[in-house]
């Protein structure tokens, strides 16, 4: 995420039972919702999941169990769709997050997307900004709800599962801190492909290993992943959050008193007065996502005196893709970051 998103946007607009005579509106066949047919919105997408069932999955509010294989699927968290994209389902609906993609879906996940078109939620809103509009999920009549890269609460959740079956995120990490290969996991449980998940994990994590044997000068390196949001200050990336995973996943090293600036958050802003917090042995930019930025942090006061400036120890991410794949930090994003950021990462540290 951005920053920290609220907890609460938006107050609910729909009690319990009426989302639950939405959910279960239309004819008794089930050939349509009352709106029209919910299949037109994702012309091209697989079918349901080809897994073993009944499949169950634990989350933070409980246990979401499927009888059978799911067939219209929506993602309300933020990065959601590329987990489910990576075992051959194409959601009903996805949810917008940044970039200005067709069906907000970027090109590392374009193939496994396919002829589908769905449904795109929260379309063109402020990256990061929670919006459960829960009429038209419920008028999408999905069969599972797939809520992990989200800041969901009990009440939110509450109310998605008199829609359909709803999957939060584990209790084990904080919001928007849970890693990839748990997300990878929890969806590969819930379609009843277990073994895939295990699988696609393994795979990108030898990416992973090669990549840190073939560059031993990485071990124990102490970084941090920066980025800028607002003026007077800069966001550390926390020791949670997806972006410095990448990093202490390749051998990097998160000092300890960044990790407990940020605690169970996604990151900690540092104001310009204390940017010396940031001069480590090796300073990343993220900004891929706004060509401006570069200038702005290049001209802080103190940003010159950094040792780490002047060493030249110092790499802006600012190819739009490579950004967004770190940010992402998803089955499908990895390879492509870890493809365009290795070579980068070598040659600053070397």
């Amino acid at each position: 995420m951005s920053f920290r998103v609220a907890r609460r946007r938006l107050a609910l607009v729909l009690t319990v039972p009426l989302l639950l005579l939405a959910a279960c509106g239309g004819d008794d066949d089930g050939d349509g919702a009352t709106t029209g047919d919910p299949s037109a919105t994702a012309d091209g997408a697989d079918g349901a999941a080809s897994g073993e069932f009944p499949a169950s999955v634990e989350h933070r509010y409980g246990t979401t169990e499927l009888t059978e294989a799911p067939e219209r699927i929506v993602t309300l968290g933020f990065s959601d769709q590329d987990a489910v994209l990576a075992f051959g389902i194409a959601p009903v609906a996805v949810t917008d997050w940044y970039g200005e993609h067709p069906h907000a879906t970027w090109p590392w996940a374009q193939d496994e997307l396919g002829d589908a078109e769905p449904v795109v939620l929260n379309e063109g809103a402020f990256t990061g900004m929670q919006d459960f509009d829960y009429e038209t999920i419920a008028e999408l009549e999905p069969d599972l709800i797939v809520g992990l890269y989200t800041g969901m609460t009990q009440e939110e959740y509450d109310t998605l599962s008199v829609i359909a079956p709803t999957v939060a995120s584990s209790p084990d990490y904080p919001e928007y801190g849970m890693p990839w290969q748990e997300t990878t996991r929890m969806v590969g449980q819930i379609l009843g492909q277990a073994d895939r998940a295990e699988e696609l994990i393994a795979a990108i994590d030898q990416q992973f290993a090669e990549a840190a044997a073939a560059h031993p000068e990485f071990e124990g390196v102490e970084m941090v992943v920066a980025e800028q949001f607002e003026p007077g200050s800069s966001f550390a990336r926390s020791a949670t959050d997806p972006r410095t995973v990448f990093m202490t996943q390749l051998g990097f090293v998160l000092p300890a008193d960044i990790a407990e600036l940020a605690g169970d958050l996604d990151g900690a802003p540092i104001s310009d007065e204390l940017m010396t917090q940031l001069d480590r042995d090796l300073l990343i930019w993220n900004v891929g996502h706004d060509d401006s930025l570069r200038e702005q942090i290049e001209a802080k006061p103190l940003y010159d005196q950094l040792q780490v400036v002047q060493d030249g120890r110092v790499l802006f991410i600012e190819d739009p893709l490579v950004s967004g794949a770190l940010t992402w930090a998803t089955v499908l994003s990895l390879p492509y970051a870890l493809e365009h950021l290795v070579p980068e990462l070598a040659e600053v540290v070397g």
